[in-house]
């Protein structure tokens, strides 16, 4: 659901442009990535204090999907012809200290797929408060524009 303002500009093509498109040029698709993976994370964490472990997993991990995805968007990396198909490689070439995030969340991949499967999988509180946690710090970090990540927020 866009809101699109009602005052108009014209850029030096004569082309007239709303301020959101504007706006999406300076921050695009990284911007939205961090918006959606906020939200995700706030359904995260609804999701735990309701006790649903596997649901709060699943959002988390979309959080950190969608914070990844923003990372790489504002890379040079994302100008890439060809790049990897999947978010935790794409993460991986934008440098050391993202490389590191990929790994480490990465490592929830199968427990969140088990999950959300509905195979029988040993979810503890204290493993999906860890994940959150993580992903609440990495989505900080994105948001903050840690040196490894330009700010787009």
């Amino acid at each position: 659901q866009k809101v699109v303002s009602q005052r108009k500009d014209v850029d030096s093509m004569g082309e007239v442009i709303s301020a959101t498109t504007r706006f999406a040029r300076q921050g695009g698709k990284s911007v939205e990535f961090l918006s959606k993976a906020r939200v995700l994370l706030a359904e995260a964490q609804q999701c735990r204090q309701e006790g649903d472990l596997v649901l709060a997993l699943e959002y988390a991990y979309q959080a950190a999907l969608r914070t990844a995805g923003a990372v790489f968007a504002s890379s040079p990396e994302a100008a890439r012809k060809r790049p990897p198909r999947g978010a935790w490689e794409r993460l991986r070439l934008v440098g050391d200290e993202a490389a590191d995030w990929a790994d480490e969340l990465s490592t929830y991949s199968r427990v969140r797929s088990r999950a959300a499967s509905g195979l029988d999988v040993a979810l503890s509180d204290g493993m999906v408060d860890k994940f959150m946690a993580r992903v609440g710090e990495f989505l900080s970090e994105a948001e903050e524009g840690a040196g490894w990540f330009p700010a787009v927020a």
